[in-house]
C-alpha cells in the first residue's frame, strides 16, 4: 500500500496497535500504580465485641456455607459417622495424613483414591485447613496439608475441619502467618476458598457446583 506522496507505508495498522500495546506495558504500570499503599489494610478491623469467630460464621453462612460447632474431636467423629449415612455420602475421600489419623482414631471409613463417579454420584471429601479468615468468611487450605489438590477441587461436597485457634482476623494476617511458618512455599501453595462454586450458563441462569464444590461445611472443633 502507498500513501498520497507515492511512498510505501512501512507501518501497518496491526503494527501500530502492537507498538501502542508495548508502550503501554512499559510505561503505564509505573505511572498509574506508583502511589498505591500496599501496607495499609483496606478492611475495617474486627472489634473484640464482634469477635472473630462470630464474624467468620456470619460471613461464611451468608455465602451459602454450612457451619457445625463441636466441643471436641469425639463429637466430630460421632457427627461424621451419623451424617454420612443420613446424607447418602458413602465413604469419605481423604488424602490428608493428619485427617486420616483422626478418622481412623474414631472409626470413620474413608478412601485415599479418587472415587469413581459411576459408583459415587456425590464425591465427598474431607480436609483440614490452615486458617479461617473472619473478614471475608474464607477458608485457606494448602496442598501440603490437604495431601492432594484434587481432594478439594474435584469434590461435590467439601468438608473442612478447623480448630478455634485457626480463626484469624484478615487475609493479610493469614499470609504473614503462612510465610512465617512455611516461607514462600506456604504462600505459594495457599488456596483461598470463599463461598460455593457459582457460574452462569449461556442464558445467564445461575449454576452452582460446575467448577467446584456445590456444598461446603466447616466443622469447628473447640479445643
Amino acid at each position: 500500500m502507498r500513501d498520497k506522496r507515492g511512498h510505501d507505508q512501512v507501518t501497518t495498522n496491526k503494527e501500530q496497535i502492537l507498538a501502542l500495546l508495548r508502550n503501554a506495558m512499559i510505561e503505564k504500570p509505573e505511572a498509574m500504580f506508583k502511589d498505591i499503599d500496599l501496607q495499609t489494610d483496606t478492611w475495617n478491623p474486627i472489634s473484640e465485641e464482634d469477635g472473630k469467630a462470630i464474624t467468620f460464621v456470619q460471613r461464611f453462612k451468608d455465602m451459602g456455607g454450612l457451619f457445625i460447632y463441636l466441643e471436641n474431636e469425639n463429637e466430630l467423629g460421632d457427627c461424621l459417622k451419623q451424617l454420612a449415612p443420613q446424607n447418602g455420602w458413602g465413604t469419605l475421600w481423604c488424602t490428608s495424613p493428619e485427617m486420616q489419623n483422626l478418622l481412623e482414631k474414631y472409626g470413620v471409613n474413608y478412601v485415599t483414591e479418587s472415587p469413581d463417579r459411576k459408583e459415587n454420584p456425590k464425591i465427598v471429601s474431607i480436609v483440614p485447613c490452615e486458617y479461617l479468615v473472619a473478614q471475608t468468611g474464607s477458608i485457606i487450605i494448602t496442598d501440603g496439608q490437604a495431601g492432594s489438590r484434587n481432594s478439594y477441587t474435584e469434590a461435590d461436597i467439601l468438608l473442612v475441619m478447623a480448630r478455634t485457634d485457626q480463626i484469624i482476623g484478615g487475609m493479610k494476617e493469614a499470609m504473614r502467618l503462612l510465610h512465617e511458618r512455611m516461607g514462600d512455599m506456604g504462600t505459594s501453595q495457599a488456596i483461598i476458598i470463599t463461598g460455593l462454586s457459582i457460574s452462569y450458563d449461556i442464558e445467564q441462569e445461575r449454576v452452582q457446583g460446575i467448577f467446584g464444590a456445590r456444598q461446603i461445611a466447616v466443622f469447628l472443633v473447640d479445643e
